[in-house]
């Protein structure tokens, strides 16, 4: 069968790669080693639908979350993280999501935001300054042709909606953006 990662060819064959490991297809991908969902189980299976088709249709997702809200401090903003080609028809779909209220934020430089809280803290951020060989290192194993399409025409996207426990309207939204 060979190596579905080195031998992928466009940011394409990429999401489809992407969308058999969120499957459970593959075992890993290049930046993350181990199944979908291997780490504490935080409710995310149930984006696995929305966020295969999404992969399908060309944006790569590398991170993602549900929303949550326990309601004693510890609470989640719903989130993804991708890669989609430049001149894909999709870009300015997923980009069009800041009309109906999501922050959409493209390229490397993203704002420092509080992405999940515990003990009303803050946990997890968004927030950084990609150096030019990020692509390199998070797609370490891919084949060259990829990971020149990714470096070339490789746009970086970060979708969050801001609101804390609310997880009904970014993954319909996504859905709907790549149809």
């Amino acid at each position: 069968m060979g190596n579905v990662w080195r031998d992928a060819r466009t940011i394409a064959d990429l999401g489809q790669n992407m969308a058999s490991w969120l499957e459970g297809r593959l075992p890993s991908w290049p930046g993350y080693d181990g199944p979908f969902g291997q780490e504490e189980d935080n409710g995310a299976r149930h984006l696995v639908p929305t966020l295969a088709a999404v992969n399908r249709a060309g944006f790569v997702t590398t991170c993602s979350q549900p929303a949550t809200d326990d309601g004693r401090g510890s609470r989640q903003r719903a989130w993804v993280e991708g890669v989609v080609h430049d001149r894909s028809p999709i870009l300015g779909r997923l980009l069009g999501l800041e009309r109906q209220g999501f922050i959409v934020i493209r390229g490397s430089r993203t704002p420092y935001l509080v992405l999940t809280e515990e003990g009303g803290e803050p946990f997890t951020t968004l927030g950084y300054r990609v150096d030019r060989n990020w692509k390199a290192r998070e797609w370490h194993g891919v084949g060259r042709h990829a990971l020149r399409e990714l470096s070339q025409h490789g746009t970086t996207l970060h979708v969050i909606d801001m609101a804390w426990g609310r997880d009904d309207r970014l993954w319909p939204a996504l859905a709907n953006a790549i149809r």
